[in-house]
């Protein structure tokens, strides 16, 4: 196999103390993650997460760093695995999700990020890695 497994794509923004956020829903699951997604075919990580949040968030990015890199996950609500890479963005703008994108985009505090119960580990470790600087 050439390249790691389902490779995904994450941005974390973040204005005054808060992140922007996707509500959505995962294997019938109730989730929140960061906007992002999967890195298609000739496509590098980072051309993906600009398309990613166009394509969800309507906002023209620059990815700044790369946060968290864990390598490759078994996921606990999809039963599959996958290798995430969550990256600090930069944007001008306000987010505006698409009528046909099935998600809810908001700010919320890390706090209440965090405490929710509805993130997963890797995106834990990668919004305290972006609030720490």
């Amino acid at each position: 196999m050439n390249g790691p497994q389902n490779l995904r794509v994450y941005g974390l923004l973040l204005r005054e103390s808060k992140v922007l956020v996707s509500a959505e829903q995962v294997a019938g699951r109730d989730i929140l993650k960061f906007p992002g997604g999967a890195v298609e075919l000739h496509e590098t990580p980072e051309q993906a997460l600009v398309r990613e949040f166009d394509e969800e968030c309507q906002l023209l990015i620059q990815p700044v760093k790369l946060l968290n890199a864990p390598g490759t996950l078994f996921s606990p609500w999809t039963f599959s695995y996958y290798t995430p890479l969550y990256y600090a963005v930069a944007a001008d703008g306000d987010p505006e999700c698409p009528e046909h994108e099935p998600i809810e985009i908001a700010f919320l505090s890390a706090e209440e990020t965090i405490a929710s119960g509805r993130m997963a580990a890797p995106e834990i470790v990668a919004l305290r890695r972006a609030l720490a600087g």
